[in-house]
């Protein structure tokens, strides 16, 4: 489209430069009149004999004018769509304030601005310093909006293919506990998630992924306990975590508490414990939903991460099965990277005997060949024999 625009403005201008209207004997211009034919049907002499004004008038600015209004139409859209993004996490921002600026020494991710702005669909949020609380980080995720061409290919995609779903209005929360409360609790994982997508948080989150599904009448309908241990429930359900789910029901994912990483490690050194309690909701929307998310921060902040500080020490015979999970997760990750390493070292040989068979001779050659095959029949040989 914009191509299209720069060379009608070309061709217009050339035309424009062409040369001045010569008058004829009469001392008049050309004798064609200007709007009898379109413009592309004039010569360059003819136009060359027309006043600039004859020539607009008679331009084609079709081209011109549609371009024009699709890029207005776009840029339209992408306003609204930035402004309609920016605004939930304002409302959100402003919902959770009071009670943060009551918690937190630091609010905002400076002392002088409260939000981090990646783009028109992704956010970031911080606070720090509180007790038994080292940060406090809210991830939004929202809807391309300002990007109707992206906006709609991923609402297609989405539709048609499960694996490739289209981004949603999210927050992801993070409280990250430090080194004095994480020291005096035992590593677990416990959530509470809604029914309704479980397997996909499932895979969305590691530390989901190493636990098991179990219903409760102290939850309502719509939630159920994920633990590595069922008889944790008991510990960590809260007297008001009833009231508190039934009310954020409509936007509450999950809430879990977790020693293990969101991602899955690859390897080692990629395995790095950190005791958090995670908070995943769709972004609130309406007033009544803006009311049950300050009440979701105010159990969160006021009652229960110190409650699971303090409560959450377990008998040895229940922590048992989570150390194993985690030897046996650690366990996997070291072979694999031993596998690698023997890999990476075949795949070494390989080129150094390639390299090697470069620089021999034919004879040279035809001999490490030789012993080469004589070996691996006696491999075969010794084989036979211990299966014998």
């Amino acid at each position: 489209m914009i191509s299209q625009i720069i060379l009608s403005t070309l061709v217009f201008i050339a035309s424009c430069l062409a040369e001045e209207p010569v008058a004829d004997a009469t001392g008049s211009a050309a004798a064609a009149s200007p709007v009898v034919k379109k413009y592309l049907d004039y010569s360059t002499f003819e136009l060359s004999q027309m006043t600039l004004l004859e020539r607009l008038k008679i331009y084609p600015w079709t081209v011109e004018l549609t371009s024009i209004a699709s890029i207005a139409v776009y840029a339209f859209f992408y306003y609204l769509g930035a402004k309609y993004n920016q605004g939930l996490v304002d409302k959100f921002v402003a919902s959770t304030l009071p009670i943060l600026k009551e918690q937190f020494y630091q609010v905002g991710v400076t002392p002088s601005q409260l939000l981090a702005k990646d783009d028109n669909h992704h956010f970031s949020f911080y606070s720090s310093g509180r007790l038994r609380i080292q940060s406090m980080v809210a991830k939004f995720t929202l809807k391309s909006r300002s990007n109707l061409f992206l906006w709609s290919m991923e609402f297609v995609t989405g539709f048609f293919f499960e694996s490739m779903r289209a981004p949603e209005d999210d927050v992801v929360i993070e409280f990250t506990l430090d080194s004095e409360a994480s020291s005096k609790y035992d590593d677990f994982i416990w959530a509470v998630v809604t029914k309704d997508k479980m397997n996909r948080y499932r895979e969305e989150n590691y530390f989901l992924s190493l636990t098991r599904t179990a219903e409760s009448p102290k939850l309502p309908l719509e939630f159920v306990f994920m633990n590595e241990v069922p008889e944790m429930n008991d510990v960590l359900y809260h007297k008001k975590m009833r009231s508190v789910l039934v009310e954020s029901k409509s936007f509450l994912k999950f809430i879990a508490i977790t020693d293990l990483q969101t991602e899955k490690p690859l390897s080692v050194s990629e395995y790095k414990p950190e005791k958090k309690v995670i908070v995943q909701l769709s972004i609130p929307k309406s007033d009544a939903e803006l009311k049950a998310l300050t009440g979701l921060f105010d159990f969160l902040l006021n009652d229960y991460i110190d409650y699971v500080v303090e409560k959450a020490t377990f008998r040895p015979e229940l922590t048992k099965k989570c150390k194993k999970t985690r030897e046996a997760q650690l366990s996997k990750l070291k072979k694999i990277e031993e596998e690698t390493k023997k890999e990476d070292l075949a795949n070494k040989k390989i080129e150094e005997q390639k390299k090697l068979k470069e620089k021999m001779s034919p004879e040279e050659l035809r001999k490490l060949e030789k012993k080469q095959k004589e070996r691996r029949e006696r491999r075969q040989m010794n084989k036979q024999k211990v299966r014998m």
